[in-house]
């Protein structure tokens, strides 16, 4: 039953890697939290393109099939057609110009996690710790024994013991 209480402190590191290793692993909570937020980000912004994506599909089929919008997007982007002329009013600003934007790029962030080889170090040297601290308490429980053992029973020189 002594030998058997040494793998006590294997079974803490054990457990103490374990734990760490849910919490703060590359595989842990923390990382899949961080995950998920950076998933949250990549669906709202694939959400902006594909509105994006509607109005540049709807702009491109009226200009494909309506000649009159064609006429007035060429116009607003500064173009004439044959025999026209543009006048130009000071002081009404320039024609508004349609906006086309593509979007905005997202680069995914990769999760923060600590290193399996220091979960694997810092769950060592707790199970280490935990193992002296076991082996020195037996060992003073064993000289206190010992010395209380020797109190009891002391050999004279004359070959008498006296308690």
């Amino acid at each position: 039953m002594k030998l058997i209480k040494y793998l006590f402190p294997l079974w803490i590191g054990v457990i103490i890697y374990t734990v760490l290793s849910l919490c703060f692993g590359a595989k842990g909570f923390s990382a899949y939290r961080q995950l998920e937020s950076e998933m949250e980000k990549e669906v709202s912004n694939i959400a902006i393109l594909s509105a994006i994506n509607a109005e540049l599909s709807e702009s491109r089929n009226m200009l494909y099939n309506d000649k009159t919008s064609y006429s007035v997007y060429a116009r607003e982007l500064g173009f004439a057609a044959s025999g026209e002329s543009f006048i130009r009013i000071i002081g009404l600003g320039s024609p508004p110009k349609i906006p086309v934007s593509p979007g905005q790029a997202v680069a995914p962030n990769s999760p923060d996690f600590v290193e399996d080889r220091i979960l694997q170090i810092l769950s060592f040297f707790t199970a280490f710790t935990f193992f002296i601290s076991m082996v020195s308490y037996d060992f003073f429980k064993y000289m206190k024994t010992r010395e209380s053992g020797t109190r009891y029973y002391r050999y004279n020189y004359s070959g008498n013991f006296s308690g």
